[in-house]
């Protein structure tokens, strides 16, 4: 299962700004992350989760869309807006450390990133950054694998290691594109290479 984390420092909803069609650039790019993620290949894709979350990473609103269970998500802006916007305001009423799944398939979290890690016991981390994008060794991406992208603050990778993770490797050498959508299509367009 390929995981896709995007963070985000906040993100801008609220219902008069979807009912309109006119989101802020934060829930554009989330939208267009999802869309990117799942949609984009013909079919939905039923091997990736993508999670967008806003908060510190103590304390992080999560909510994925997993390609294996969503329903009635439609890969227009409009429509994950919705979700999202309903999504974000479950999390708001979440206590730490707990999750609720809606109906559609959406998981709603409100936990910490090393928690979120130690969930799904990845073979391997993938922190974007700037580096040169001949590092990446596509076989790796068949794997369970969480790639984390920042849109924000970025991750103190060498205080995450020092957390406990367990057996996880984290490799942070993984190009970092200027938007987590083309980001998110070349590493799912990279794993199609190789499949």
């Amino acid at each position: 299962m390929r995981r896709f984390l995007i963070l985000f420092d906040d993100i801008q909803i609220d219902r008069v700004s979807v009912k309109s069609g006119r989101n802020s650039s934060e829930t554009v790019t989330a939208c267009r992350c999802v869309n990117v993620g799942l949609f984009v290949s013909g079919n939905l894709r039923r091997d990736v989760v993508v999670s967008v979350a806003k908060g510190s990473i103590e304390d992080l609103m999560i909510i994925s869309f997993p390609g294996n269970a969503l329903k009635r998500v439609s890969p227009d802006e409009r429509s994950i807006s919705f979700f999202l916007l309903k999504a974000l305001q479950v999390a708001e009423s979440l206590q730490h450390n707990s999750e609720q799944i809606l109906d559609n398939g959406i998981i709603v979290r409100r936990e910490a990133l090393t928690r979120f890690i130690s969930r799904y016991s990845p073979n391997l981390i993938l922190i974007a950054r700037n580096i040169d994008e001949s590092t990446i060794d596509s076989t790796l991406l068949l794997d369970d694998v969480i790639l984390i992208y920042e849109t924000g603050t970025p991750i103190d990778i060498a205080g995450l290691e020092s957390k406990t993770l367990g057996d996880f490797r984290i490799n942070s050498a993984i190009p970092y594109p200027p938007h987590p959508e083309r980001f998110i299509l070349d590493i799912n367009e990279r794993a199609d290479d190789v499949e």
